[in-house]
Formats: C-alpha cells, sequence, structure tokens
C-alpha cells in the first residue's frame, strides 16, 4: 500500500508568514503613510484657499442686487417727486378756487368743499386708480383746506419697498361777504406800510392792502386781531406781531379813483396867509400861502369846496376843527394840512353832488410828499374818502380816528400808537375779485 505524504510544516510557517506580513504592516510603513496623507490633505486645503472663485462670484451678485435695488430706489423716487408736483398743483388751484366761494354767505360749506374737490377731479385727481381728497373749511380766519393722498408706484423697487403714500396739502385763505378795503397804500418802494408797537386798530369789515411787491413793503409790529385781512402784493413781510388774515402773493384791489374825480374851478385866491387865534369861521374859497392856527380856539369850516393851492395849515395843540359836507382839494405837493398833538378834528364829507363821500382829494401824478397828523390823546372823526396817492402820512401820539365810514388812499402810510375804529366808506373799494377780501395761498 503506497505511504500519504505528510504535510509540510515548514510551508505551512511561511504562508503563515506571508499571510501575517500582509496583513499587519510594520510601523514605519505606517507613519510613513500618515504623513502622505496629512501632506496631500494640507496641499489640497492649500488649493481651496487660494482658490477664491466661488466668494468672488457670491459678494458680486450680492452687490449687483445691492446695486440694483439703489438705481431702482432712484427712478422710483424721480417718479414720486413728480407726482407729488402734480399733486401740490392740483391741491393749490382747488383750495384757491373754493376760497373764492368764501365772499358768497349764500356758499355753504358742503358746496365749497365739493367745488375743491370738483376741481381736484378736473385736474388730475384719480379715485379709480386710488386717490383720495379731503377738504375743509375754517372760520378765524375764513380758509379752505385741501388734502390729496396717492400711492406711488414702484416700477422698479417693488422687490425692496412697499408702496408709498404721498401727502399734498394747500391752504387757501379767503374772507366773509361783505369785507372791503378801507385802507389802500399805492407805493412801490419797502416800508410802504409801518405799523408800529402800540397801535390797535378795530376794523372788523375792512382789510389793508398793500401793493408794493418789495419783501419789506409791510412791517406789522402791532398785533392786529380785529381787522378783517391784510393783503400784502409781496411774498413776505416783517412780522413782529400776530396780524389776522395777514396774505402775502395775493393781489391787490385796484385804484378805482385815479383820474375820475374831477378838480374843482378855481381862481385867483381868495384868502391868502394869515394867523389866526380863538374861534374862527372859514368859508369855501382858494387858499394860498402859510396859515398858523396859534394858542388854542376853534375853526369851523362851512359846508363847501376848499381849494389849497400852494397853502398849508398848521394846526396847533389846543384847536378844534369842525366841519360837515366839506371837500378839501389839494392841487399840489406843497399843499396840506398838518394837525399837531392835541387837535380835536370832527369833519365829514358832503353826501350828495359832484364831491359826495369826498373829504379830502388830490390829482393824480403828484411829486411824493408828506405831512403829518398828530393825536396825543385827541381824537379824529374822519368821514368820506381820503384820497392822496401821492402822500406819505403819518399819524402820530395817539392820534385816535373813528369813523362810520372812512377810506384812505395813500402812497405811504405810518402808525405810531394810534387807535383807530373803522368802518368802510360809502365810497368803498371792492376787493380784488369781488366783494371780498383777497385771496390767496397761506402754506
Amino acid at each position: 500500500m503506497p505511504r500519504k505524504a505528510r504535510p509540510n510544516s515548514r510551508s505551512r510557517a511561511g504562508d503563515t508568514a506571508f499571510l501575517a506580513g500582509r496583513s499587519k504592516p510594520s510601523k514605519i510603513a505606517t507613519a510613513s503613510g500618515l504623513i502622505h496623507h496629512l501632506r496631500s490633505f494640507r496641499l489640497h486645503l492649500s488649493v481651496l484657499r487660494r482658490d477664491e472663485r466661488g466668494v468672488t462670484a457670491i459678494l458680486t451678485a450680492i452687490m449687483l442686487i445691492m446695486l440694483c435695488g439703489f438705481v431702482g430706489l432712484g427712478l422710483d423716487g424721480a417718479v414720486w417727486y413728480t407726482n407729488h408736483n402734480q399733486m401740490q398743483v392740483i391741491v393749490d388751484s382747488a383750495a384757491l378756487g373754493a376760497a373764492k366761494m368764501l365772499s358768497n354767505s349764500s356758499n355753504t360749506t358742503a358746496m365749497i368743499t365739493a367745488a375743491a374737490k370738483n376741481d381736484a377731479v378736473i385736474n388730475g385727481l384719480s379715485t379709480s386708480t386710488g386717490d383720495t381728497i379731503s377738504a375743509s373749511v375754517g372760520s378765524s380766519p375764513a380758509t379752505v383746506t385741501v388734502t390729496m393722498t396717492r400711492v406711488m408706484p414702484t416700477y422698479f423697487s417693488a422687490l425692496f419697498l412697499t408702496a408709498p403714500t404721498i401727502t399734498a396739502t394747500a391752504t387757501a385763505s379767503g374772507a366773509v361777504a361783505g369785507v372791503q378795503v378801507c385802507i389802500l397804500v399805492l407805493g412801490s418802494s419797502s416800508q410802504t406800510l409801518v405799523i408800529n408797537s402800540g397801535n390797535a386798530l378795530t376794523m372788523p369789515a375792512c382789510e389793508i392792502d398793500v401793493a408794493s411787491t418789495n419783501s419789506q413793503a409791510a412791517i406789522f409790529d402791532s398785533s392786529l386781531p380785529n381787522i378783517a385781512g391784510a393783503c400784502v402784493a409781496g411774498s413776505s413781510t416783517l412780522n413782529g406781531a400776530t396780524v389776522h388774515n395777514l396774505v402775502n402773493n395775493c393781489t391787490v384791489a385796484a385804484d378805482p379813483f385815479a383820474n375820475t374825480i374831477p378838480a374843482p374851478s378855481y381862481g385867483a385866491c381868495t384868502v391868502n396867509g394869515a394867523a389866526y387865534i380863538g374861534t374862527t369861521n372859514l368859508s369855501p374859497g382858494t387858499y394860498c400861502g402859510s396859515f398858523n392856527f396859534n394858542g388854542s380856539g376853534t375853526v369851523t369850516l362851512a359846508t363847501g369846496t376848499y381849494v389849497f393851492n400852494g397853502a398849508n395849515w398848521s394846526i396847533n395843540s389846543g384847536w378844534t376843527v369842525n366841519g360837515t359836507g366839506v371837500t378839501i382839494y389839494l392841487v399840489n405837493g406843497s399843499s396840506y394840512i398838518q394837525f399837531g398833538s392835541g387837535v380835536t378834528v370832527n369833519l365829514s364829507a358832503r353826501t350828495t353832488g359832484t364831491y359826495a363821500n369826498v373829504l379830502m382829494f388830490e390829482p393824480n401824478g403828484l411829486g411824493t410828499s408828506s405831512f403829518t397828523m398828530d393825536g396825543s390823546s385827541a381824537s379824529h372823526l374822519l368821514q368820506g374818502l381820503i384820497y392822496l396817492p401821492s402822500r406819505d402820512i403819518t399819524f402820530n401820539s395817539a392820534a385816535n380816528v373813528s369813523s362810520d365810514g372812512l377810506t384812505l388812499v395813500v402812497n405811504q402810510l405810518i402808525l405810531d400808537a394810534v387807535t383807530w375804529s373803522i368802518n368802510p366808506g360809502a365810497k368803498n373799494i371792492m376787493a380784488a375779485g369781488g366783494s371780498s377780501s383777497a385771496v390767496g395761498l397761506t402754506n
């Protein structure tokens, strides 16, 4: 029988050693591999750190988005600005138009506000696109306020902003029916009207109109709460006090008397310069030269027309001047009446004839000249039209004037510590635009 071969123990040992070598690397080999992997990782990390292309792309995208937002906001902002300007024109027009209705007492608040809203629609307000309009009427002073809102379009900035709502408001001033111009100042220079401190004017149905467009045409240093209003053609005034219903940039009443009052016919002088004292009675005629009323006394002017041709009357303190149905015509610039302090004046115009309601007047086109009417607690009761378009007149030192019908037209007027109580005269001036005071925007 053949013999079985014996396993080779040596071969198995070698195989075992070989397998062991394959599955358990040496410590040197393991350390070498780890170092290799670390070097490879550092190399990849260095490459990744140097490669900024991805970060740059992200930053660029962010910057482009922000830039587009700013550009879009700028474009939309221009559109919003244009819209607001359009809205302001709409409310300005609506307020001014409605304020003119304040002069007619038959117009109710509802009618006035409805007119304002209708005007706004005509000029571009569109409720179908979201525009809103409101109007209100104020009473002291008489005003109309119109407010409009509009949601602005967002053509480019819609991704970043909610559509804003913009508001435009305008307030126009008017006056109640029946208000007239009792004082009209025609000069075109600065300080054509100066109302210094200490004045008290009660003129509930009268306004003051100042025609000068100079930036300092009028100066108000006394509060005037008891007048119907003041209309100044210029864009601003110098105000040291509060003036009721003061409006700038308004349309001043035109001078209705220019070249319409006929000059009286006159001849040679009937009375030449003289001095008076005590009780004096004077008659109509042509007066020439200088007249002094000295001491104290009472002068009474008979009814009629007094022509001053180069004549001046200086009436001193202590005198009383009376005259009913009187008209005084100043032929030239050298003619005037000057009332001193403490003079009491009671003069009224006639009520019929060519010079009905004309107390004192001069022709148009004279050179500018001036005179003063003082008071010092004396009173001046003046009734009628005083038409002196070339005169600069100062009422001084408590020149108290009271009248149930006075209209004063001068080139320049200064009031210094006076107390006046005046109602419109029969020879009246209607404010611009009809029987109302001037209408203008107040904001």
